[in-house]
């Protein structure tokens, strides 16, 4: 139930981490302020209510917070529903609920269910990430690849449950709509990236003239491999044991397609 005692709490301890960190309030999501208060996401959620409570106090207190859309706030929401409950089991209207929005909202502006879970995974899987490093790569071949597996490596084990729940939706419903959005949207999407940067390493005499699906085995085999195991057995790596990951597989990779 929602207290406004234990909300002003929040607020203020928000406040603290925002000086610390010289971070903006919209800049956090609830898992960064369920760390912050040392809570669990779901406790948070029961004792603040909506999001909106709290980003009203936090304005009053002088903070800056731009109120997001009703679709950003529903995709935040299921990825953390979905990580803690599983797809099959979570509804719209407990998305709705949890992102303070309605469940008319979540289907004019995500398509439904369908669209929400295509949503959620292209935001969370490493396709953000690697569109930004493949912006402007290295020119070298080793950085840049470093700098993708630790996208890869962020996205896959930093937010674990939420895509230990999709690959499982996925793997479960091969004919449902987000394993036809990944084969016919986002695969084909991400193999152009990758090889739009390799292919310039091959041009410039780099990396060896190899089939297309070869060169991206070499690349994400060893990173799909070590992270579907984290996955499975609920390994944790930190953020500095993933970036020293990250270097290592840089390193196997070119290695393995260098010239």
């Amino acid at each position: 139930m929602e207290s406004t005692a234990y909300v002003e709490e929040v607020a203020t301890a928000v406040q603290g981490h925002l000086a610390e960190t010289g971070t903006e309030a919209s800049e956090l999501t609830l898992e960064d302020i369920a760390v912050v208060m040392g809570v669990s996401r779901s406790t948070l959620i029961r004792r603040i209510g909506h999001r909106s409570h709290l980003d009203e106090i936090l304005a009053r207190q002088g903070a800056k917070v731009i109120r997001r859309s009703a679709r950003d706030r529903a995709v935040e929401a299921a990825a953390g529903l979905y990580g803690a409950f599983g797809v099959g089991e979570v509804t719209l209207e407990m998305i709705a609920a949890d992102a303070g929005c309605t469940v008319q909202a979540i289907q004019g502006q995500l398509g439904g269910r369908d669209g929400l879970l295509a949503a959620v995974f292209d935001r969370y899987s490493p396709m953000p990430g690697v569109e930004e490093v493949l912006l402007d790569p290295p020119a070298d071949l080793e950085p840049a690849a470093r700098l993708l597996y630790e996208q890869v490596l962020d996205a896959l084990m930093g937010e674990a449950r939420v895509m230990a729940a999709m690959f499982a939706e996925i793997v479960s419903r091969p004919g449902g709509a987000l394993a036809v959005h990944v084969r016919e949207n986002y695969a084909p999407r991400f193999v152009g990236l990758m090889m739009s940067w390799l292919a310039a390493h091959v041009d410039a005499g780099v990396v060896r003239e190899l089939p297309e699906k070869t060169l991206l085995s070499q690349f994400a085999g060893p990173v799909l491999a070590r992270s579907v195991a984290a996955l499975a057995t609920g390994e944790h790596l930190d953020p500095a044991a993933r970036a020293r990951l990250a270097a290592d597989l840089a390193g196997a990779f070119c290695r393995a397609v260098r010239t």
